[in-house]
């Protein structure tokens, strides 16, 4: 079943494609020179953890979408699903146990250098330092173009209702609202306190909750959606945002920092032919694509994520539909 739906929406897909112009990327096609023999080991794509308030999946989607990828390029790949901990990728690449990992490029630093990653700001400065601080034997790839950041965010409703348009705008209402977030968010520097120090805000009641893109009783989302809360954190790697016509407060102090997904390998085990297919996938990975691929895996329509991130492929013009 999950095989039709996926060649139904990669047929419709492949019609809408038709239609696009020049600037439709070349897609990852079979290359001779960085294919595999039929004996060698398949390489390993480690799964990322997400930062703190990131639908859960996501990292997971990224895995799969990399792994896709190296296939198209005549690779053989597959997804090792167990998270890796941002303290560990260093061994993880060194010892084998993987060979590729997509990684948030602020997480990633702060695991290999703790210090560098309390210090850097922008998301650029950020993948500067994270490949600065990568030991001999790992080599960074093209980071995705993608900045994803945690924000406040607020319903169009509340934001006509208490005219907010940036963070500097919420510090004389906030105790009138309920906020609501993951449980780390309460505790952390540039969370709940942050929102204290910087903006003046303190709100009237936090509910913990989870993270997830879903109408679900302890959703974050639904807290907002049915005004339990008036006020939420939120990545903006998230498509309830635009799906919701959410409203995402400016963050003039830059409280919440901006990072890129970069995808770390382990020199010498990815044929360099084959990482321009890599390359090519976060060179498509924009901040808006990032949340379609997200939405790709949240609407039902795909049973599996590795459905969800062929089509995600494909819509970009990285794939070809299959026959």
């Amino acid at each position: 079943m999950a095989h039709r739906k996926l060649m139904a929406a990669l047929g419709v897909a492949a019609m809408l494609l038709g239609t696009t112009t020049a600037c439709t990327p070349e897609p990852i096609v079979n290359i001779p020179s960085a294919s595999q023999g039929p004996s060698a080991p398949a390489l390993k794509i480690g799964t990322p953890v997400v930062p703190d308030g990131v639908n859960p999946q996501e990292g997971e989607l990224l895995a799969h979408v990399y792994a896709a990828a190296l296939k198209a390029a005549g690779v053989a790949a597959t997804v090792v699903p167990t998270p890796v901990m941002p303290s560990q990728l260093v061994t993880s690449l060194e010892s084998g146990s993987i060979d590729l990992l997509p990684v948030y490029s602020r997480l990633a630093l702060a695991g290999v250098d703790p210090a560098a990653g309390a210090v850097v700001g922008s998301a650029a400065d950020s993948v500067s330092a994270l490949k600065a601080a990568l030991p001999t034997g790992i080599s960074q790839l093209d980071a995705a173009k993608a900045e994803d950041r945690s924000a406040v965010v607020v319903t169009a409703v509340t934001a006509e209702k208490y005219q907010l348009k940036s963070l500097s705008d919420i510090g004389q209402v906030c105790d009138k609202l309920v906020m609501s977030g993951t449980k780390a968010f309460m505790t952390k520097p540039n969370g709940l306190p942050g929102l204290g120090s910087d903006y003046n805000c303190v709100p009237k009641k936090y509910l913990p909750l989870q993270p997830t893109a879903n109408y679900s009783a302890d959703s974050i989302l639904w807290a907002l959606l049915r005004d339990d809360a008036q006020m939420i954190s939120m990545h903006t790697s998230s498509p309830t945002i635009a799906d919701n016509s959410l409203v995402v407060l400016d963050d003039p102090k830059q409280l919440f920092l901006s990072q890129n997904i970069v995808p770390l390998v382990a020199t010498g085990k990815v044929p360099a032919t084959a990482q321009s297919g890599v390359n090519k996938v976060s060179a498509a990975l924009g901040m808006d694509e990032l949340g379609n691929l997200n939405r790709l895996a949240l609407d039902g329509h795909y049973d599996a994520v590795t459905d969800a991130a062929d089509a995600w492929l494909l819509q970009q013009g990285l794939i070809k539909a299959r026959s």
